[in-house]
Order: C-alpha cells, then sequence, then structure tokens
C-alpha cells in the first residue's frame, strides 16, 4: 500500500503530526498551500470566518499525488470546520481513500461520512502521539 501525508497548516502544528505520521510509516509528506496571509490576530479572525462560512480559496500542491493508494490528510480545525485549503484538496481526492486528522484546540470535526477513517487531535486532551499510534499502527496492520 503506498500512503502519503498531505498537510496544510498555519501554526505549523499539522507539519509536526505530518511529519511524525511519515517517520513511523514511512512516507512522503506533501504540503499544500494558498495565496491568503493567516498570519496574527487578523489572520486569526479571517481564518475563522474563511471556514465558517465556506470561503474558497486556490491551492497549491507542494509535491506529486499520483500513484497513491490512500492519502493521510492533516487539516486544522477552523471555527468548527476545516481550513479553506484543506477542503479544496479533499475536492480533489477520492474521499473513500482519505484518512483525516484532524488538529484542534478541543472540537471535532462533524462531516466524517464516506473517509477511510478519521481521526482528532485536541490540545486540551493532550492525545497527540496516541492517536498517531492508533492510526499508524492500523495503517500498519493492513499492509500486513
Amino acid at each position: 500500500m503506498k500512503y502519503v501525508v498531505v498537510y496544510f497548516t498555519r501554526t505549523n502544528t499539522c507539519r509536526r503530526v505530518a511529519k511524525k505520521i511519515s517517520d513511523r510509516l514511512p512516507c512522503e509528506v506533501i504540503q499544500i498551500t494558498d495565496n491568503m496571509n493567516w498570519k496574527g490576530v487578523f489572520g486569526f479572525i479571517k481564518a475563522g470566518y474563511y471556514s465558517s462560512t465556506n470561503k474558497k480559496v486556490g491551492i497549491k500542491i507542494l509535491g506529486n499525488l499520483d500513484a497513491i493508494n490512500e492519502y493521510i490528510v492533516v487539516a486544522p480545525l477552523w471555527a468548527g470546520g476545516l481550513a479553506p485549503a484543506t477542503r479544496t484538496l479533499l475536492k480533489t481526492l477520492p474521499v473513500e481513500k482519505v484518512h483525516l486528522v484532524v488538529t484542534s484546540i478541543g472540537n471535532h470535526v462533524k462531516n466524517r461520512l464516506g473517509y477511510k477513517s478519521v481521526s482528532d487531535i485536541t490540545k486540551n486532551k493532550r492525545n497527540e502521539d496516541q492517536v498517531i499510534d492508533s492510526l499508524v499502527n492500523s495503517l500498519v496492520n493492513i499492509k500486513a
């Protein structure tokens, strides 16, 4: 099984999670970016607005997603919804081949339908390593 970890990040939390997953699996890590400035207080407010109103953004995929069997998409939860760049990416992927890993302060993604799996890393539970271990172990057992 060929996996790839794809992530979008504003604060580098998703980058850290993606790296931990790829180190354990092992597989390639690919970042997606958009042309938005999400920095600082105004960026934080704008991020919540874009997420909660389903605003669209263009993305750039910094790698090749061809010939992949399953995708591990690491995404932040902003104002109860996935970051706009992640939503744009997910529209291009077969959702039934996506293992979605969502990072947040304490909430969970509501729309969980169709994904191969959904894992929630919540800062207030301090469950990052536990969730990553569980996901990777499930994928390694499938490969064996």
